[in-house]
């Protein structure tokens, strides 16, 4: 009986183990997928940051681009109109336009 026992200890020792290999296989290359993709979507997205289509704006507004803001405004544009014209915000715009911290 003490034979057996042993045996049978031992087949479920080896079926334990076999499994937990066959899941580590399994999670491995599962981790391996996503890092795939992971890597080709951060390739993707340093492409799309470096195309002109997303490049960001400048920080600090141009004497050029103020002038424009202020002459639109005194033709009566709205502040839409002169942010999608200029491509600034109305926020800025406004902030040109009140000029109140007196810095345009």
């Amino acid at each position: 009986m003490l034979k057996k026992l042993k045996k049978n200890d031992y087949n479920w020792t080896g079926k334990y183990i076999k499994e937990y290999n066959q899941m580590v296989s399994y999670y491995e290359k599962q981790l391996e997928e996503k890092n795939r993709i992971i890597d080709s979507l951060s390739i993707e997205n340093k492409n799309l940051k470096n195309s002109i289509k997303f490049q960001g704006k400048q920080k600090q507004i141009s004497d050029k681009d103020i002038d424009k803001i202020r002459k639109l405004k005194n033709e009566g544009k709205s502040y839409s109109y002169i942010s999608n014209e200029t491509g600034w915000s109305k926020a800025t715009i406004s902030r040109v336009i009140n000029n109140k911290k007196k810095i345009y």
